[in-house]
């Protein structure tokens, strides 16, 4: 009866709320099987780009339930809503980019065992067409921001094969209707979700494997391929294709094949 009681006051006291744990997940950067980086060796592919924003991130339980994951706000690299993943540090092949870097995201989650993770690529609609000037990290990095476009690059990808080669992307929604100061909204929205049977925490990295991202793009042809999700852009088919997206309409059809889950 005692316990019973307890059980009661603790609810109405609201003081039953379950204790919050730290999670930090980790990302990893590989062509197939191998780890590359901007300063790999010139006989096979390096990286010559890697930024991406993530938001949305939930765990699942062995029943399937998923566990909200509150990112962890740290005026860099995540705010509560969104989090900027950054693999490339300015070096070797990656001549645009900068040297700090972010391959962890961080938050809390009501500590239930948990066999999976998902999570969404890109900027929510109604972050997508504010001023970067005026937004709150990491939203304020003026690099990922298609200011002709007047939205946010989702994902920057490159790699640089031997012989000049190689292909990159940009990311974003397209077909965009409005002025700069009045986007209406944008017909292909573009925007890729991970979904991850078997992630867990503290034991898991999340890969993401270049290799099938640039699937069916001739990379020897000394000619150097790009995608700037334009829907006349055929090298974006692919692509597309690998991170679950359908080129045509910009509509999310499945999980990104372009990530794996690993054991530590």
């Amino acid at each position: 009866m005692r316990a019973i009681l307890f059980f009661i006051a603790c609810l109405l006291a609201g003081a039953c709320t379950p204790r919050l744990e730290t999670i930090e997940i980790p990302f990893a950067v590989r062509y197939g099987e191998t780890e590359i980086g901007c300063n790999s060796p010139d006989a096979g592919p390096a990286l010559s780009d890697l930024r991406l924003y993530v938001h949305s991130v939930r765990l699942f339980d062995e029943s399937g339930a998923a566990i909200d994951v509150a990112l962890t706000a740290d005026g860099i690299w995540q705010s509560k809503d969104i989090a900027l993943l950054d693999f490339e540090n300015g070096e070797g092949a990656c001549i645009n980019g900068s040297p700090q870097t972010n391959v962890v995201l961080r938050g809390e989650y009501s500590g239930r065992a948990a066999t999976g993770l998902r999570l969404e690529i890109g900027v929510p609609e109604g972050l997508n067409h504010n001023d970067p000037m005026l937004a709150e990290a990491p939203l304020s990095f003026t690099a990922m921001h298609w200011h002709w476009k007047s939205g946010y690059k989702f994902m920057r990808a490159g790699l640089r094969t031997p012989g000049d080669d190689g292909f990159w992307m940009h990311l974003g929604s397209d077909r965009c209707e409005g002025t700069i100061d009045n986007i209406l909204g944008c017909r292909s929205a573009n925007r890729p979700f991970v979904d991850l049977p078997g992630y867990r925490p503290d034991a898991s990295i999340v890969v993401i494997d270049l290799q099938r991202l640039t699937r069916d793009i001739n990379l020897a042809d000394r000619a150097l391929s790009q995608c700037q999700s334009g829907p006349t852009e055929k090298e974006c088919v692919a692509p597309f294709s690998s991170l679950g997206l359908d080129f045509d309409s910009g509509d999310t059809v499945s999980a990104a094949t372009v990530f794996r889950v690993e054991a530590l």
